[in-house]
């Protein structure tokens, strides 16, 4: 797609490592200004643009939750100096932080559009992402939109509600996290046996199973079998170090209690079961 000339320039809010990905990334295709509390550039050249990018930190606050503070006071800033253009958050907030801005400034068009880089290449990334995902207004979605025509035609683009965006986000890095969990698991596991942790995990790498999406569809239901249970009831058993493993077989079996008990019963109630049964 061709990018059009009466494109105005793009806004990045926040200078950090994936502002600064960002900025540099979008340059290449628009006019790009950026804003930061360094004082680079000014606030009315920021203000100056058809759409804004906000970057800024979200560290976790003394609750465990994110703490959005940043994006809440950018956002009233850009509201008080009455942008009117899509302000586009790619900060990683929590779990209703949207739905709440929506309705706390109606007057910005706002647009989630989750980031995911890895740290150590973040420009890299950014120009050859993996999917885009957005939650916003259509007509909103559509026109940030435009500012990617660059990217590759078979990158999917997921459109959705800003809950399920932020939960989307989440739940990337929370499996990521257990991958790495798993992993180290084994390798403890591996060591207390006297096994080569690489050759173990080789024998998981060659799976076709491994690298799909087979068992990340909600509604899989839980783990069964001949094999699968027991197996994995041996590797907890023949260590003293399975503590991600006993904590899958315990959600497993309260899973496989709810659906006993409850066939066809939705997943919140599960959920409302396991906060009460945890």
């Amino acid at each position: 797609m061709a990018i059009e000339n009466q494109f105005r320039r793009i806004g990045v809010i926040g200078l950090g490592s994936v502002g600064k990905a960002v900025k540099h990334a979008l340059s290449f295709y628009h006019p790009c200004t950026g804003y930061d509390i360094l004082g680079e550039y000014s606030w009315e050249d920021t203000l100056d643009t058809s759409v804004v990018f906000i970057c800024v930190p979200t560290p976790e606050g003394g609750d465990g939750r994110l703490d959005c503070s940043i994006v809440e006071s950018v956002l009233s800033k850009l509201s008080s100096s009455r942008y009117t253009g899509v302000v586009v958050i790619k900060s990683t907030i929590g779990v209703g932080f949207m739905d709440e801005a929506v309705t706390e400034y109606p007057d910005l068009r706002l647009v989630y559009m989750p980031e995911f880089l890895r740290e150590r290449s973040n420009f890299t990334w950014f120009v050859n992402p993996d999917r885009l995902v957005f939650s916003g207004d259509e007509e909103d979605v559509e026109e940030v939109l435009q500012y990617f025509a660059w990217v590759e035609d078979d990158v999917p683009v997921l459109r959705m509600t800003h809950r399920e965006a932020e939960l989307g986000k989440l739940a990337h890095n929370a499996y990521i996290a257990l991958k790495v969990s798993f992993t180290n698991e084994i390798e403890q596991i591996s060591h207390e046996r006297s096994a080569d942790p690489a050759h173990v995990m080789s024998v998981i790498w060659a799976d076709r199973r491994v690298l799909s999406r087979e068992h990340l569809r909600p509604g899989f239901g839980a783990y069964a079998g001949k094999c699968v249970p027991k197996d994995t009831r041996e590797l907890i058993n023949a260590s003293g170090c399975a503590t991600l493993l006993q904590a899958a077989e315990d959600l497993n079996n309260r899973i496989l209690a709810h659906e006993e008990a409850v066939p066809g019963k939705d997943a919140a109630a599960l959920c409302e079961m396991n906060r009460n049964t945890a």
